[in-house]
């Protein structure tokens, strides 16, 4: 199942993908420790617009 997860840098830009739902959990575990004033969320608001994330399979298990 793909979810939407946006990340958004305090003193920079917000980024919004489509990512699988293993790879999410991941992603946000390691954006929050290299990045810990990033906001991070992740939700079911996929749509057929969002890009995947680049590099998705450096992500999954």
């Amino acid at each position: 199942m793909d979810r939407h997860i946006r990340i958004a840098f305090a003193a920079g830009p917000t980024f919004d993908y489509r990512v699988s739902d293993t790879a999410a959990e991941h992603l946000e575990r390691t954006l929050r420790d290299w990045a810990p004033d990033a906001e991070i969320t992740v939700d079911d608001h996929v749509t057929h617009t969002l890009p995947a994330i680049p590099c998705a399979s450096l992500w999954e298990p």
